[in-house]
């Protein structure tokens, strides 16, 4: 696969060997499972998220032969729930009704769409007006599409680690170690993968700590209703 800049200049993409997990022999869980062919994209389980950032670098290196994760398709984001709480936020590769990022995108044809045969979405990056426009990032209800230095400047969205042969092998669901990254079917809904790390982060918070952020503790008033 290749990348060009704007200014027109093709560049062979760095041909990167990052080193495939090594899967146990006998596998309980996820990680047994297959990659599956067709329609398929990246479920994050941000309850299961250690906030390593290994699978930032792991999309860097992999697209750019770099360790930076500002060129990661993948962010990671860390609050405080005020326990520390890392959220994944990645491109779910949604429905046609439903590509908000494709559907704003000012050119004609959109220069941020689905790729119908290889299944993920795609960037024209010659004709990306990057961040300066960012409509894209604006009409995600996740924010999924990120820019970067002037460099890279188009928007950077999950293309499943697609080869120039077909195959998909997301070295982001290979490198985590909490196995909190799952290449999957679509079969469930996938409104709530569509949700900002803000928004999970708050429902994350609210079922660890009901208390308001400012107490530690309830009175015995509020407990018991014995007043003073």
């Amino acid at each position: 696969m290749t990348m060009k800049k704007e200014s027109g200049v093709t560049i062979e993409r760095p041909k990167v060997v990052v080193p495939k997990a090594k899967l146990p022999e006998k596998a309980w869980g996820v990680e047994g499972l297959p990659y599956p062919e067709g329609l398929a994209y990246i479920q994050a389980r941000w309850d299961l998220c250690i906030g390593c950032g290994a699978c930032e670098m792991a999309c860097a290196l992999s697209h750019y032969g770099v360790i930076n994760r500002d060129l990661s398709r993948i962010r990671i984001y860390r609050y405080l729930t005020p326990i520390p709480k890392s959220v994944q936020n990645v491109c779910s590769q949604c429905r046609e009704e439903e590509r908000e990022c494709q559907k704003a995108c000012p050119l004609d044809p959109p220069a941020i769409y689905y790729d119908n045969k290889e299944f993920h979405m795609t960037v024209d990056v010659d004709r990306c007006l990057g961040y300066k426009c960012a409509k894209c990032q604006k009409a995600c209800p996740a924010e999924v599409p990120t820019f970067s230095a002037d460099e890279h400047n188009y928007a950077l969205v999950c293309d499943l680690c697609c080869g120039s042969d077909g195959t998909r092998r997301p070295q982001c669901v290979e490198i985590c170690p909490a196995y909190c990254l799952e290449f999957s079917k679509p079969e469930f809904p996938q409104h709530a993968d569509r949700v900002h790390p803000d928004e999970k982060a708050e429902s994350f918070s609210k079922k660890l700590y009901p208390l308001p952020k400012d107490k530690i503790q309830l009175s015995p008033e509020e407990i018991w209703g014995v007043k003073k």
